[in-house]
Formats: structure tokens, sequence, C-alpha cells
């Protein structure tokens, strides 16, 4: 929908309440309930996609941090064996990034969970808009799952060196 304004310029939409011409000149938006709609829907259809997002990510953390924890043991077991071990302190590493990355993808389901129950509080007293959503539960949940798969990587890394160093 053209916006009607005196220069015949297209507006662009910066509120649900104003027009600005291409001289930055405010004009009044005529209602629009259908493009609200639209919107909300739109809206809705964002967050419902970003909570499956997150879902996924998580399973996929921890179902790769798991099974890599669960392949280094038996390539040391298997392949390894009880010749020399060369460069222990990246399998070490490698545990101990997978194993931080378990816990703090397991962490971020509870910081999550404390991040909606916060959101909902903020809804009901209508602070929502005012306060960042969420309060710092959604902040850690944020950073948990960051460093979560950032350790995964780090992990990679490391036991890709440990293979290196042990190959037969």
């Amino acid at each position: 929908m053209e916006p009607h304004n005196r220069r015949g310029f297209t507006g662009r939409l910066c509120s649900e309440e104003f027009l600005i011409d291409m001289n930055n000149e405010a004009w009044l938006a005529p209602p629009m309930p259908e493009f609200d709609t639209q919107i909300s829907t739109y809206r809705q259809s964002l967050l419902e996609l970003e909570q499956k997002m997150q879902s996924s990510y998580d399973k996929a953390v921890m179902t790769l941090s798991g099974g890599a924890l669960g392949v280094s043991m038996s390539f040391l077991k298997d392949v390894v064996g009880t010749q020399n071990v060369q460069g222990g302190k990246f399998l070490l590493a490698a545990w101990i990034c997978w194993g931080l990355s378990v816990t703090g993808t397991l962490a971020s389901f509870y910081t999550s969970s404390c991040a909606l129950r916060k959101a909902v509080q903020q809804t009901d007293d209508k602070t929502i808009y005012l306060e960042l959503c969420g309060g710092r539960f959604n902040l850690l949940t944020k950073i948990l799952n960051f460093g979560a798969g950032l350790l995964f990587l780090a992990g990679v890394a490391s036991i890709v060196v440990f293979v290196a160093h042990n190959l037969p």
C-alpha cells in the first residue's frame, strides 16, 4: 500500500503510526488492520521457528558432544591401545571441552526455563517492553548456548591434534 503524501513519494514504514517520506517529513499512517494481522502472524511464526531451532541446536550439541566422548574413548582403546600415547594433553582437553559443552547445554535448559517464567511475569506486569525480556536469565542462556558450541568445536580441534599424533 502506497502512502498518500503531498509530494507523491513512497514513504517507508518506520513504526505503526508514522510514515516518513524521502524528505524526512512525517505523515500519519492510515490504519492498516490487515497489515497488523499479517505482521502479528509472521512474528508468531518467527518465534515458533526460533524455539524449534534452539531445541534442535541443544539436541545437536548434546548428541555430538556425548558421541564424541564415546568415539574418542573407543579410539583410545582400539586404535592407540597399549602403544605409547603421544599428546595425551590434547585428549584430556577434548574430554574436558566436551564435558563442559554438555554441562553448559544442560544448564541452558534451566536458565531458559527461568527466562520464560520471567518473560511471562513481565508480560503479566506489563513491563515486557520496559525491561530485558526474560531478564538476566535470557542473557545467561544465550551465553551458555554459545559457549557450549565453542567448547564442542574446541574439543574437535583437540581430538584432531591427538589423533594426528597417534595414528598408527
